[in-house]
């Protein structure tokens, strides 16, 4: 067995309200206090956690900030004052264009990177959400998927509906990440989803998989939202979960576990490259077999 490597891991849940972003960050940050205060070492915070932006089409411009910014700033306080990273996703005013934005804060209260959500909520005929909701009508997508060298852990960062495509989680864990963090707004009442692709993408990338998710229904807009916020091992199980209310769930994991995961299966060691030469490809350049 592996000398264990402890880290105190967090998720904080709330329900952001559009309208009310000072209170919500008011809100956020005596969450960070209780994470603080159990000695935790990582915080994953919801998605656009200042404001879900849906209650008109105009409002995500008034919740959108530079960062660094007023919250980051805020957040960074209590990163420094407790020593730990914090990471969640909120609306950035870069220059003329607007992200959904994850800055990675570290425990000196440096911004160590911002991951842009990749891939973007574009679901304009689903049946469960008046309306349908265009993303990119919003946001701008990243093109990058960085994994972040922290004292505690290499941490790679995800976003909501990331969680759905495979390739972003390898990629992660190809580059080396121990620890990939998911801030969500996952809509209600994709539950069963939620937990099979968290569990899914953590046992197939042997790592621990961190994912916190806006709680409740944002009540100017009536979207539902599954919470849940959990953590979940590198052999797939679930060991730590959030009550249906907003809170913060804290556990410690052992870093060294997905070494022990990937020595019972050497599942990286075993993938053959050659046989997946179309997986990076745009669909219609891949060649349809009959």
């Amino acid at each position: 067995m592996t000398t264990a490597r402890p880290m105190t891991v967090s998720a904080i849940q709330i329900t952001a309200e559009d309208g009310e972003k000072a209170a919500t960050v008011e809100k956020m940050l005596g969450f960070l206090d209780v994470a603080g205060r159990r000695g935790s070492k990582l915080v994953v915070l919801p998605e656009v956690w200042t404001g879900l932006g849906y209650s008109s089409d105009e409002a995500y411009l008034e919740i959108a900030e530079p960062i660094p910014g007023p919250t980051t700033d805020l957040v960074a306080e209590k990163a420094r004052e407790y020593n730990m990273c914090v990471v969640g996703s909120i609306y950035e005013k870069d220059g003329n264009q607007y992200y959904n934005s994850s800055p990675l804060i570290g425990p000196d209260g440096v911004i160590i990177g911002k991951y842009w959500k990749t891939h973007l909520f574009d679901a304009p005929d689903r049946p469960d959400i008046k309306n349908g909701i265009r993303e990119s009508d919003h946001v701008r997508a990243g093109t990058e998927l960085p994994v972040y060298q922290t004292a505690a852990a290499k941490i790679g960062v995800s976003v909501c509906s990331d969680l759905r495509f495979p390739e972003v989680y390898r990629e992660l864990a190809l580059k080396g990440a121990e620890v990939i963090v998911c801030a969500s707004a996952f809509l209600s009442p994709r539950f069963d989803h939620w937990e099979f692709f968290l569990r899914a993408r953590a046992t197939e990338n042997q790592c621990w998989v961190v994912a916190s998710g806006q709680y409740g229904v944002e009540p100017k807009s009536g979207i539902a939202f599954v919470g849940r916020s959990m953590v979940i091992d590198p052999w797939g199980t679930v060991v730590a979960t959030a009550s249906d209310e907003e809170g913060v769930i804290t556990t410690e994991i052992d870093l060294n576990f997905a070494d022990e995961v990937k020595r019972r299966y050497p599942l990286m060691d075993q993938r053959r490259p050659e046989l997946y030469g179309n997986i990076g490809k745009p669909k219609d350049q891949v060649p349809l077999y009959k």
